[in-house]
C-alpha cells in the first residue's frame, strides 16, 4: 500500500468537502503539507491547517505490529501549529477503507522529528465506513487522545464541528460515541443522567449535541450523493443544488432518513416548497392549479410558461432503491403543503 502525494491527497479532501455543499478558499498553494485554507459553510467560516498524509499497514509485518493496525507516518514535519481561531487538521485518508481519520494535534505539539507514526486500528476504520464515523482511544505522550474517523460525507461536518468528539477522552466516552449513532430516543436522556460527576454531566451533554448534530448533517449529504449531486428535475449540478425534505421539517411525521430527501436546485427546490411544483407517489412532476391562480391575482406570472416548458413529465431516482423517495412520503409532502386533494396520488 504505496502512499499518495500530498497534492492529491489534498485535491481530494478540498472536492469532498465541497460536494457537501461548502465553499473553499485557499490561502497559498496547496502542492506542500500543510494546506492553509477558508472553508464557507453552512454554520459559517472555518480556517484550517490540514496535515494529510496516506494511512498504511504499519510497517514491519505482523511479527513487529499488532494485527489489523493501520498508520500516519509523520514525514517532513516537526510541529503542528495551534493558533487562536485556526483549526489544525492531522489525518490520513485511507484508500482501503475509503474513509479518513483524524488525530488529535493538542496531543502531538512534541515529537521526535525522526519519522514518528500515529496509529489507528483497522476494525475502527471500517466502522467508519459502515456507519459514518467511528472513534478510537489510543495512548500518546501528551495522555489518551481520540482518534476520530468519518466518511467523506461527514467531512465538512467534521471540521466543523466535530472537534468536541477529541475530548472524549476515556473508554466510556469512545464507547458512548458508538451508542449515540442511532440512539434510541431514551438514550440520551439515560446516558446524560447516570454521570456521577458535573463535570461528567457537562462534557456527556456536549457529546449528546454533537452527535445530534452529527445525525442531521448526514441528511444532506446522503441526499447529495444518492442523486449524483444533480437536481431531480432539471438535472443541474454547478453546487447550486439542495436536500430538500419531501415531508416539511415542520411536519410531526417528518424524518431526515434519506427517502425522504430529493436534490433540488435552487429553482426547483423554492417551486416546490412554496406548493407551485409538485411530485407525485409515481414519481409525476405536477403544477398546481391553485399556486397559479394566487400567482395570477398577484401579477405574478410572468416565466410560468418557459418554466413549464422545460419540465420533464418525471423525475431522476436514485439508482439505489433506499434512497428512492417513499410514495407515502410524496403523498404526505403534498398534503403538507396544502395541494388539491385530487392531485394527491
Amino acid at each position: 500500500m504505496h502512499g499518495i502525494p500530498f497534492p492529491k491527497l489534498i485535491a481530494h479532501f478540498i472536492a469532498a468537502v465541497e460536494r457537501s455543499g461548502a465553499t473553499i478558499l485557499r490561502a497559498d498553494e496547496t502542492s506542500r503539507r500543510p494546506a492553509q485554507m477558508r472553508i464557507l459553510g453552512p454554520d459559517g467560516p472555518t480556517v484550517c491547517c490540514v496535515f494529510l498524509w496516506t494511512i498504511t499497514l504499519g510497517g514491519g509485518g505482523p511479527a513487529v505490529r499488532p494485527a489489523g493496525e493501520r498508520r500516519i507516518q509523520l514525514t517532513n514535519v516537526s510541529r503542528f501549529p495551534l493558533r487562536p481561531g485556526m483549526r489544525t487538521i492531522v489525518g490520513g485518508w485511507s484508500d482501503e477503507f475509503g474513509v479518513y481519520a483524524f488525530w488529535d494535534p493538542r496531543r502531538h505539539r512534541n515529537f521526535s522529528s525522526r519519522s514518528p507514526s500515529l496509529q489507528i486500528r483497522a476494525d475502527v476504520l471500517e466502522q467508519a465506513r459502515r456507519d459514518g464515523i467511528a472513534t478510537f482511544l489510543r495512548p500518546s505522550a501528551e495522555g489518551k487522545e481520540v482518534v476520530v474517523a468519518v466518511d467523506p460525507p461527514s467531512l465538512l461536518w467534521y471540521i466543523q464541528n466535530g472537534e468536541a468528539l477529541h475530548n472524549t477522552d476515556t473508554e466510556t466516552g469512545a464507547q458512548l460515541v458508538h451508542e449515540l449513532i442511532s440512539p434510541a430516543p431514551e438514550s440520551e436522556q439515560k446516558i446524560i443522567e447516570s454521570s456521577r460527576s458535573e463535570n461528567e454531566t457537562i462534557r456527556r451533554l456536549e457529546l449528546v449535541q454533537t452527535m445530534r448534530a452529527f445525525r442531521e448533517s448526514r441528511f444532506r449529504p446522503q441526499v447529495l450523493h444518492a442523486y449524483s449531486y444533480r437536481c431531480a428535475v432539471c438535472g443541474c449540478a454547478l453546487k447550486l443544488v439542495d436536500a430538500a425534505h419531501i415531508i416539511p421539517v415542520s411536519h410531526p411525521r417528518s424524518t431526515d432518513e434519506i427517502d425522504n430527501g430529493i436534490a433540488l436546485c435552487r429553482l426547483h427546490h423554492s417551486a416546490y416548497d412554496n406548493g407551485l411544483l409538485g411530485i407525485r407517489s409515481t414519481h409525476e412532476i405536477i403544477l398546481n392549479p391553485d399556486a397559479i391562480r394566487r400567482l395570477r391575482d398577484a401579477n405574478l406570472l410572468n416565466g410560468l410558461e418557459e418554466f413549464r416548458s422545460v419540465l420533464p413529465q418525471t423525475i431522476r431516482v436514485p439508482a439505489s432503491r433506499e434512497a428512492c423517495p417513499r410514495p407515502e412520503n410524496l403523498r404526505t409532502g403534498l398534503e403538507a403543503r396544502q395541494w388539491p386533494r385530487h392531485l394527491v396520488a
